[in-house]
């Protein structure tokens, strides 16, 4: 693809149309309340969450992308000054709410960009993102394709997320005398406060954006990017710490 048609995850100058996969910090660097440069491609979930994670964002400049569509954009060509036309399909990642990978295809072939995905290989949910993927290309092949390979390695072997949302329940239910501290981001672990609230039959509230136990509380600890909460298991309450 040409030089200064779109940009992924990246917020530099130059390119026409912007799109971002997922709202983790690691892939909005650049990016801010004051964006003006272009409109922003994302996932419908990703748009809700937006005012949140960038305050007084002009929200007019996102551009909803509904998963498995194709969707049509007409750019010019950088290098000609003629009409460019680029599709694009965006595809569940099963990341963090509203990730997406990308599909681009057009003139310079197909391209796939995954961002952080989580394909796992009993998920029914990645089942229905790998077939989205494969109908969507037919008999096309990936000409180019992006991969977030930070953990691609057989060093790394990480259990499936039920696997992990059950150990952490069964670790919180065999220490009832100990106070837990659960660790989160400011997106991501909703589905690990939720298995945990059903496992343990303990009551999940909502502030914000983020699912937590116990009462509704304000979780910011502004210093650091980093949300926790401490569990008093014996007592079945939650407080901020």
């Amino acid at each position: 693809m040409e030089k200064g048609l779109i940009s992924v995850d990246r917020w530099a100058e130059g390119s026409q149309a912007y799109f971002l996969t997922n709202l983790h910090t690691d892939h909005t660097q650049g990016l801010s309340s004051t964006w003006a440069m272009a409109p922003i491609f994302c996932s419908r979930v990703t748009a809700k969450l937006f005012p949140f994670k960038f305050p007084n964002f002009n929200l007019s400049l996102l551009r909803v992308l509904d998963l498995g569509s194709w969707h049509s954009l007409s750019l010019i060509s950088p290098s000609t000054g003629s009409k460019v036309t680029v599709q694009v399909m965006a595809i569940d990642a099963y990341h963090c709410p509203g990730a997406v990978m990308f599909l681009f295809r057009g003139e310079f072939g197909c391209m796939l960009n995954t961002g952080d995905f989580r394909w796992e290989k009993n998920c029914e949910r990645a089942k229905l993102a790998k077939e989205m993927l494969l109908n969507a290309l037919k008999d096309d092949a990936v000409d180019v394709l992006y991969l977030d390979n930070t953990y691609c390695n057989p060093t790394f072997q990480f259990p499936t997320r039920e696997v992990a949302a059950k150990q952490v329940a069964d670790i919180i239910s065999s220490h009832p005398d100990h106070d837990i501290v659960v660790g989160i981001d400011t997106l991501g672990k909703e589905d690990l406060l939720l298995h945990i609230s059903n496992a343990l039959n303990v009551k999940v509230s909502w502030t914000r954006l983020f699912a937590v136990l116990g009462t509704v509380i304000e979780v910011i600890t502004p210093a650091s990017n980093f949300w926790y909460f401490l569990l008093s298991w014996s007592r079945r309450t939650f407080r901020h710490v």
